[in-house]
């Protein structure tokens, strides 16, 4: 069950990603961004809250609070950063850099708070790197130096690492407080982004432009992330996250489907590798 939960949120993901990306580029404004994803959490947190209503949780805890709490911090700042690098680029070595370090976190820290992962596990991990590099990439591999020489190196490293932390807390909470931990984690942004905006661009909400990808977004998000705190919930951070890092194939497939983008050989071998972390894990369950 995570794997089919991770596998669906990281569609929701891709989606999204894209998305931002777009509204960042064509807004083309300061604090687009905060803005977008603002908007998005705004939506998002909405949306879980009717759905909590529907089907509230059976109990909840406090570290079912107090955890995504601390996710919702972290995702805080992580959002804004995403869409930022998406928007910046180069995509080439900002999308394979912050999935390579959000897969590395989980599974360096899992072992650390009892999430050891299986055989078969660690071999789905190690399948999900050069996937996440090859479906990233945009049909290059961009040499040594030119990553290191990156401006946005150092922000795909932030939003890694906190993405990456941010689904090791996730994991503190229980799944019999069913969609409570992602609707604390949205929550917490509603909270604080309005004052980092107003902070940014002198106003508590973004401009018009970007509020129909905003909205759109923060449905696409709502559904990734009640998938994926579900997933995390249920599963090893590790292994969740190497799959939700497969967002990028998701982001790959719509650009050239729909936005007339040339699909490369490498990311259609990176796709290879992804499926066969995909079987890896599914093996594992």
């Amino acid at each position: 069950m995570p794997v089919i939960l991770a596998g669906l949120s990281a569609l929701a993901f891709g989606f999204g990603d894209l998305l931002g990306g777009v509204a960042i580029r064509r807004s083309g404004r300061p604090g687009a961004a905060l803005g977008v994803a603002m908007v998005a959490t705004l939506v998002g947190a909405v949306l879980i809250g009717l759905l909590l209503v529907v089907r509230p949780p059976e109990v909840v805890r406090w570290e079912d609070i107090v955890w995504p709490v601390g996710a919702g911090a972290l995702m805080v700042a992580t959002r804004p950063l995403l869409y930022l690098g998406m928007a910046r680029g180069p995509v080439a070595v900002f999308a394979p850099s912050f999935g390579l370090v959000m897969i590395v976190v989980p599974t360096i820290v899992g072992p650390l708070i009892g999430q050891t992962l299986k055989g078969i596990e660690m071999a789905g991990v190690a399948l999900a790197i050069p996937a996440v590099v090859l479906l990233s990439g945009e049909g290059r591999l961009p040499k040594l130096g030119v990553v290191l020489r990156s401006p946005v190196l150092g922000l795909a490293a932030v939003v890694g690492t906190s993405v990456g932390t941010a689904g090791l807390f996730l994991t503190q909470a229980a799944p019999e407080a069913g969609e409570v931990p992602a609707f604390v984690v949205l929550v917490t942004g509603v909270m604080v982004m309005p004052w980092i905006l107003r902070q940014r661009t002198g106003s508590f909400w973004p401009e018009r432009e970007i509020l129909g990808f905003g909205s759109v977004l923060g449905a696409s998000s709502a559904v990734a992330f009640v998938l994926s705190t579900a997933a995390y919930l249920r599963g090893s951070a590790a292994v969740v996250s190497a799959l939700i890092a497969m967002a990028p194939v998701v982001s790959v497939v719509i650009s050239w489907r729909f936005l007339g983008e040339r699909l490369h050989a490498v990311q259609v071998l990176g796709g290879a590798f992804g499926m066969a972390a995909v079987t890896a894990f599914a093996m594992a369950g």
